[in-house]
């Protein structure tokens, strides 16, 4: 069963099922274009059925794009979470693609002035919908008296769409929160040819091939998994025939193959995808059956490694089980094992690793190194509809938090925190740190109170909502920055005496330095400026989140169904005096005595 095929069955399975029971937290998602765009729910909800999302997909009136933008809710309804809007440019700007073809030099200003038309009709849509809202690239166009191979394309037909398709991709960035799915990629992978079909176009106005539709609803699906679920987050990686070709420990240095000739370059280019990862914010690990020196001098003396040895973030250089020294890697990153990736060469390795850590995304590497590069990057584990800075600045981060331990060993607790030099910054959220706090309050597990996911929309609406405060902590000391660590909403009773904390959460990495106590301090002053009296916290419980409900146990909080917990203002502790607190870089905060 080829994977277009597959696609539809998991979908009607699907269907099929969501008809004989009611679908549990659906994703209600409307689906609009300048064409007939049935053709790819199937592929679209089969990606995010398969991803474990529950979609509901709705299908928009045929290129009434403009007429959704202006107003959605007469068409996909209220409870509508995500509107995805394609277009292409023949469809919105033909008669001013026709008149450039021919000559009209004011034809390209004409066409400008209809995409500008659509971007406003997008700015529209965005002021006035909370939720995703997903428009694509446009592909080259089709169905035209000229094609993609005309001699005078350069210049004509080729130039007619670059200019669009960059000033659309421009001006798009100005609307905060418009995703966008590239088409025209999509349609460079499947070819022209391979692409468009003329008899579903001028039959049922739907010109594309399976292929495709495959690629691209898969596409879009990957996007609205990526915008709701974390990437993986660390590559667990062999090294004998998997970094390099050969065995370092029969070889040698000089006897491995990586450097300029195939298949040292075939290594060398799946090492450059690595790095690629690496500086997105993705660890990188060693779990290699080994002599560890054996293995740092080919990262040390190797003239055709790019990995350094910064660049590995933990390692079990050793003999003993991949699958038991693959806990010790996740407890050294203080991250899940559902957030690794395991690759390695040896088929066998990858059969254990799957039975003994079902958790684990385990990937057995093709023989041909010459298929290494193609194969892995096409995996979605690690996809992001953004980076951030503080992704960017992961690895870095890692290396300084063994600084800390180093320092840390010969230290008492007290010394310890005194030493650091802990500043943290607390401050209202705003557009440009969203990206960021909504990957933590999607992928924080521990000290987490209640778990809530959200979108990235659904945090900018809450930004922009009156009866509610989004706050982010920046935490640092004296080994550099950990970044944005921690996120607090809350929602403002009508006579804002009592705030109620929707979400409260710290990234693990800044836990058991007096940064929780320091938050709630300065959560507290905050609401007290704003004459309230008391905090109201949720709890729900999950299987990891024991240290968050410990935490309101800690610090004075007061329960009756462990659900719901609330502290006066007056009753908040005081945090360690070592902790310099600020509230928007400006405010210095003393810790009470």
């Amino acid at each position: 069963m080829n994977q277009i095929t597959q696609a539809r069955a998991t979908w009607r399975k699907y269907v099929e099922e969501a008809s004989r029971k009611e679908i549990k937290s659906p994703l209600h998602i409307g689906l609009a274009a300048s064409f007939t765009a049935n053709s790819f729910i199937p592929f679209l909800g089969a990606t995010m059925s398969s991803a474990g999302l529950n979609p509901s997909i709705e299908i928009g009136p045929y290129n009434q794009i403009f007429s959704i933008c202006v107003d959605y809710k007469s068409i996909f309804g209220a409870k509508c979470e995500v509107i995805i809007l394609l277009y292409r440019l023949e469809d919105i700007a033909l008669e001013e693609i026709q008149c450039y073809l021919h000559g009209d030099s004011t034809a390209l200003e004409r066409a400008i002035a209809k995409l500008d038309f659509l971007l406003s009709a997008l700015d529209t849509l965005r002021r006035t919908f909370g939720g995703s809202i997903i428009v694509n690239l446009p592909p080259f166009p089709t169905a035209l008296s000229v094609h993609a191979l005309n001699l005078e394309n350069p210049y004509g037909l080729g130039a007619l769409h670059r200019a669009l398709s960059t000033r659309f991709i421009e001006q798009v960035r100005n609307i905060k929160g418009i995703h966008l799915c590239d088409f025209d990629a999509v349609q460079r992978e499947c070819g022209i040819k391979n692409s468009f079909d003329s008899r579903q176009w001028y039959l049922y106005r739907q010109p594309f091939t399976d292929s495709f539709l495959f690629e691209a609803g898969t596409l879009l699906g990957r996007m609205l998994v990526a915008l709701r679920n974390p990437p993986k987050k660390c590559v667990v990686l062999d090294c004998d025939n998997t970094l390099w070709g050969g065995v370092i420990g029969e070889d040698g240095l000089g006897g491995i193959e990586l450097g300029d000739e195939f298949p040292g370059t075939a290594y060398r280019d799946f090492q450059r995808f690595l790095l690629y990862l690496c500086q997105k914010g993705i660890f990188l690990a060693l779990a290699s059956k080994n002599n560890e020196t054996d293995v740092w001098e080919v990262f040390d003396k190797h003239g055709g490694m790019l990995l350094k040895r910064e660049h590995i973030s933990a390692w079990q250089i050793n003999w003993e089980s991949k699958h038991e020294n693959i806990l010790k890697i996740a407890k050294s990153l203080n991250i899940g094992v559902d957030s690794l990736v395991f690759i390695d060469d040896n088929p066998m390795e990858i059969d254990l690793m799957r039975t003994a850590q079902p958790e684990v995304h385990s990937v057995l590497l093709p023989e041909d190194p010459a298929d290494i590069l193609f194969y892995i990057r096409n995996l979605a584990l690690f996809d992001r509809c953004e980076v951030t800075e503080e992704d960017r600045q992961r690895v870095g981060m890692m290396h300084a938090e063994k600084q800390r331990k180093l320092h840390g060993q010969n230290l008492t607790k007290e010394g310890y925190l005194r030493s650091l030099d802990l500043r943290l910054v607390f401050f209202q959220v705003r557009e440009q740190d969203l990206e960021r706090v909504t990957q933590l309050i999607n992928k924080t597990n521990q000290f987490n109170l209640t778990t809530i996911r959200r979108s990235l929309d659904e945090v900018r609406v809450l930004t922009q909502s009156p009866k509610h405060r989004i706050f982010g902590l920046r935490v640092s000391d004296k080994f550099g920055d950990y970044g944005l660590t921690g996120v607090v909403i809350c929602e403002i009773s009508d006579d804002h005496s009592q705030w109620f904390v929707d979400t409260l959460l710290l990234s693990c990495r800044v836990l058991g330095r007096g940064v929780e106590t320091a938050l709630l301090a300065t959560l507290a002053s905050k609401a007290r400026i704003d004459n309230a009296s008391e905090l109201i916290a949720f709890f729900t419980p999950t299987a990891k989140n024991a240290v968050a409900f410990a935490f309101l146990r800690d610090h004075g909080f007061q329960t009756t169904d462990e659900r719901r917990w609330h502290i006066k203002l007056a009753e908040v502790p005081a945090f360690h005096p070592s902790v310099t607190l600020v509230q928007d870089e400006s405010d210095k905060i003393e810790s009470p005595t």
